[in-house]
């Protein structure tokens, strides 16, 4: 699974907000919770020994900022990246296929998340209530596709994509390896 998006800078969201799905007026700073900037050093100390590691099998692509690659492929090519990517995975000290996260972790997941909500809000979106921890936990290790997101959210998915990429550059997705 490829780990999400996750930016380290958050500063205010001058000129892009919008009055779709926004009743509150912009907070001009959102102060970052020091989860943020963990995971950004985390996230870039990934992406460059995954370049590395790709760049030493033979690929010539670049890995993003999400640790996923820019490039596409042909349906050849797929098979024997993946197998790469798992093996640079595995050098790295990660598990090929991911772990799954345990209640505590997934505890955590969920606090971040209501973080990330809590940057729309402040850059004035207008999001609806979150699942309760309880729901989301069980719609987490259910499967559910009853899965609360701020993503996902009709606010924040009515504003133009602009304006949407603009806000995830802010409101930073949780990010993991494992």
């Amino acid at each position: 699974m490829a780990p999400g998006v996750l930016l380290c800078t958050v500063v205010g969201l001058a000129g892009c907000t919008s009055s779709a799905g926004s009743s509150q007026s912009p907070s001009p700073v959102w102060t970052a919770p020091a989860w943020v900037a963990e995971q950004a050093a985390k996230r870039e100390e990934f992406r460059t020994a995954m370049q590395a590691c790709l760049d030493a099998r033979g690929w010539q692509v670049t890995v993003d900022l999400n640790g996923g690659i820019v490039e596409p492929f042909t349906s050849d090519e797929q098979s024997r990246f993946t197998t790469d990517y798992d093996v640079c995975r595995v050098l790295m000290g990660y598990s090929a296929e991911g772990l799954p996260a345990t209640v505590d972790e997934l505890k955590v997941n969920y606090g971040q998340w209501l973080d990330v909500r809590d940057c729309f809000v402040a850059h004035g979106v207008a999001m609806g209530p979150p699942q309760s921890e309880d729901a989301w936990l069980d719609a987490v290790q259910s499967g559910s596709s009853d899965l609360w997101l701020p993503y996902t959210d009709p606010a924040l998915e009515a504003l133009p994509m602009d304006e949407q990429e603009a806000l995830e550059a802010l409101c930073p997705q949780p990010w993991s390896t494992k």
